[in-house]
């Protein structure tokens, strides 16, 4: 009875001992997690509070920049060259100033006159060069261009290619919705479109955006050469290795008029698209990132600089917070 009494005893000790180890696991990895999450939340907070200080700096720039020189914006700009870099106890940040001009604006099929939006004729012929180029069937890109126009229009009509209410508000359609009646605020909202789908985002993730105007034009003095097809769409004649050569051969200190520009290259007609060739911006993206230890966040925040010489921000996107 002696030995049977001791090995109860043993294992009850056994037993208490493993129910203890696992209660520890528990308590421990619990406690792990807290901190884990504890060290996110402050990382989270750090992160927004730096994106919002770079972003104040970033308005100052491009204010002062714009306000002394709002002719010539080139790769050597001062605004595109001079990056905001410095260290923290939170980590390493870091905010670049890029152009944004240089997309197809999708808000510009459509110009605005007496406060309604009409189809802009011109711009469309663009659009539908660029989607060819991408070789796109003719038939998607009447859709997207129906389905786009109709999006922003304030009446109930269909185009001939169209959809209104009838089709977003339907049993086809999840979630339900209702056609804006207004421009795109952001690119992303077009995927709500059929035609889009069909087409497949690439191509508009690439070349096109959605700026708080209608107008369409590109700073050739910062255009890069993987947007040769978009510079290629807005010229009658002017071929994709062509648009190419153009865009390679820009002098870092870029071109002041469409003067020097025809001077440059002066066996390419490029007068004939002079409306849409700019050599400044007023459209700019801001680049944030905040690194430490295994976190990384970052933020895009897209400047507009408006008629009124102020810039504000448009949008803002945040990744890893």
């Amino acid at each position: 009875m002696h030995y049977k009494t001791k090995g109860v005893v043993l294992i009850s000790v056994l037993l208490t001992v493993l129910l203890l180890s696992s209660i520890a696991v528990v308590i421990g990895n619990n406690y792990f997690v807290s901190f884990k999450r504890a060290q996110y939340l402050e990382f989270q907070t750090v992160s927004l509070n730096i994106f919002s200080s770079i972003e104040s700096l970033a308005l100052k720039k491009i204010d002062n920049e714009l306000r002394f020189n709002s002719k010539v914006h080139a790769n050597n700009n001062a605004l595109f060259s001079n990056d905001f870099i410095f260290e923290t106890q939170k980590g390493l940040v870091s905010g670049k100033i890029i152009d944004a001009s240089n997309c197809f604006n999708i808000n510009a099929l459509l110009k605005k006159t007496k406060n309604t939006y009409k189809p802009n004729k011109d711009n469309i012929v663009i659009f539908k060069r660029l989607l060819m180029f991408s070789e796109v069937e003719n038939n998607l890109i009447d859709e997207a261009i129906d389905q786009i126009i109709d999006w922003i229009d304030e009446d109930d009509n269909p185009r001939a290619f169209g959809l209104e209410d009838y089709y977003y508000s339907g049993p086809l359609n999840n979630p339900k919705e209702y056609t804006s009646g207004r421009t795109f605020y952001s690119i992303q909202e077009i995927k709500s479109l059929p035609a889009i789908r069909a087409i497949g985002w690439e191509v508009f993730m690439k070349y096109f955006c959605a700026l708080p105007h209608n107008d369409l034009s590109i700073n050739i003095n910062t255009i890069t050469g993987n947007k040769s097809l978009l510079l290629s769409s807005l010229f009658e004649n002017l071929s994709y290795s062509d648009a190419e050569y153009v865009i390679d051969n820009i002098p870092e200190n870029g071109i002041k008029n469409l003067n020097e520009l025809s001077d440059l290259f002066p066996s390419y007609n490029l007068e004939k698209s002079q409306d849409y060739i700019k050599f400044s911006s007023n459209t700019f993206e801001l680049i944030t990132s905040l690194s430490y230890e295994n976190y990384y966040s970052e933020s895009k925040s897209k400047i507009y600089y408006g008629a009124n010489n102020n810039s504000y921000i448009t949008s803002r996107i945040y990744n890893g917070i």
